[in-house]
């Protein structure tokens, strides 16, 4: 299975439904958007984020009971794996593999269509 940025139309088109409803999940979680926010600025205050800021804030969000399957399932279209395969991988793994994904199809696959979170469009 290719990771997100190197599927075909077909396939980005499948997998763009499938994360949307997992996006979504995400966005309507107050605590999860106060989470991200607070990580975003921090950030941009600082022009990087820091990974133990991230984890600290975000991490345990991300795969607590009301998130472990939708984060799995998102990370499993990026990242091009199962779930089952990502479940069964090493915790540390598992861990750069999030961060990964994050920075190497996540980022790179918003910043190519233009689109981020919180960035005020110009008309």
């Amino acid at each position: 299975m290719p990771k997100l940025l190197e599927k075909n139309g077909a396939e980005m088109a499948a997998a763009l439904v499938n994360i949307s409803g997992i996006i979504k999940r995400f966005m309507e979680d107050k605590e999860f958007n106060r989470l991200f926010k607070e990580a975003t600025k921090k950030g941009v205050q600082r022009r990087q984020t820091d990974l133990l800021e991230i984890y600290v804030d975000l991490v345990p969000r991300l795969f607590d009971k009301d998130h472990l399957n939708d984060t799995m399932r998102l990370l499993s279209e990026i990242e091009g794996k199962s779930v089952k395969e990502l479940l069964e991988m090493n915790g540390t793994e598992l861990l750069e593999d999030a961060m990964a994904a994050w920075r190497e199809q996540i980022v790179p696959f918003f910043l190519r269509l233009g689109l981020s979170v919180g960035r005020k469009q110009s008309k």
